[in-house]
């Protein structure tokens, strides 16, 4: 039996958790996992934002605001992502962030797989669901396929490269406009 996109959703979330449980335990291996997690992070998270909230969106419209805040919640750990890449594996600030990250994630998922995933259920039939799954694969290999994208840069970062470069309007932008203001 084919796979829904529901269940590859679920089985992401499962696979992150354990990526979090290997980061705590294998300390040598850090420098790989972290590797690892922000790649299968950021396909999932550009995946599931392109197809699967707009699946939803258009099929239960009052769902609009979760989509939404599911967003946000991917953009937060993308941020809590680039600040532990830029850690380093055997100092305090990396547990420390490595923590906030595991927290934000799980509240991310369980919000997800309560909230957001059950009305996709309902709203989408099965056969759609399917297909959608397909879609969701093929959009995470295609992520997983690009070269890495240079991380790390804070918001402040991109301001201040923003306010150098007088940019209109900088200061109210968020992380994403600056980076497309800046032409990154």
């Amino acid at each position: 039996m084919s796979q829904t996109v529901i269940d590859l959703i679920m089985a992401d979330h499962r696979d992150v958790e354990q990526l979090f449980e290997r980061l705590k335990q294998e300390r040598e291996n850090r420098p790989a996992l972290v590797a690892e997690l922000a790649a299968k992070f950021v396909a999932h998270a550009r995946a599931e934002e392109s197809h699967v909230y707009s699946a939803l969106a258009q099929a239960a419209p009052s769902e609009r605001g979760e989509v939404h805040h599911g967003t946000e919640e991917h953009h937060e750990a993308e941020e809590l992502l680039a600040a532990l890449m830029a850690a380093d594996p055997d100092k305090a600030e990396f547990t420390s962030v490595l923590e906030q990250m595991e927290k934000a994630v799980k509240h991310h998922v369980e919000e997800e797989e309560s909230d957001i995933l059950p009305v996709l259920a309902k709203a989408v039939p099965g056969d759609k669901l399917v297909r959608l799954g397909r879609v969701f694969s093929e959009a995470k290999a295609a992520e997983l396929a690009r070269p890495p994208k240079p991380r790390g840069r804070t918001k402040e970062e991109l301001l201040e490269q923003a306010k150098e470069k007088n940019i209109e309007g900088y200061s109210s932008m968020t992380k994403d406009q600056l980076l497309a203001a800046l032409g990154e």
